[in-house]
């Protein structure tokens, strides 16, 4: 039975289709949207690798019974070992240097100087650190103590 007045069919997509068309491409795009690193999540991973880094030098300078410490500059971060009357860095590739994640940059204030130095007993010459990416910062500080804290600044 013809549907219109002519007779002739006529091709195309029903509204129906074209519904179920948009909600696949809208979910699609959340995915993709949601799959995407943000920023934020980049500042905190460095934050947070910073700063176990930070925590292996102390465990490192407790177990040799020696100084290690963190040299930090705007290229990246390393670990580091007293030699003498300087400082060298680790032999060892999973305690080489570091460079920061692209965009990131950091400043740091040691008490007494760099480089951030932890001593045989787990002491350490408080700092502060800070980590900046775009608008958004994220501080790791180190107490005498030997503490390391990571929180949003």
């Amino acid at each position: 039975m013809p549907i219109s007045a002519t007779g002739s069919s006529e091709s195309g997509f029903t509204l129906v289709e074209l519904m179920v068309a948009m909600v696949i491409i809208g979910i699609a795009s959340a995915a993709l949207v949601m799959a995407l690193p943000s920023p934020q999540a980049a500042l905190g991973h460095e934050a947070d690798s910073l700063a176990a880094r930070l925590v292996m030098a102390r465990d490192g300078a407790i177990s040799e019974g020696a100084d290690v410490g963190m040299q930090i500059d705007a290229g990246g971060h390393e670990l580091v070992r007293r030699a003498g009357a300087g400082w060298a860095p680790l032999a060892d590739s999973a305690l080489s240097r570091r460079p920061w994640h692209d965009g990131i940059t950091a400043s740091i204030e040691v008490t007494g100087g760099p480089p951030l130095v932890f001593d045989s007993t787990g002491l350490a010459s408080p700092a502060r650190i800070v980590l900046k990416m775009g608008d958004k910062q994220r501080e790791i500080t180190v107490d005498a103590a030997g503490g390391v804290h990571v929180g949003a600044s």
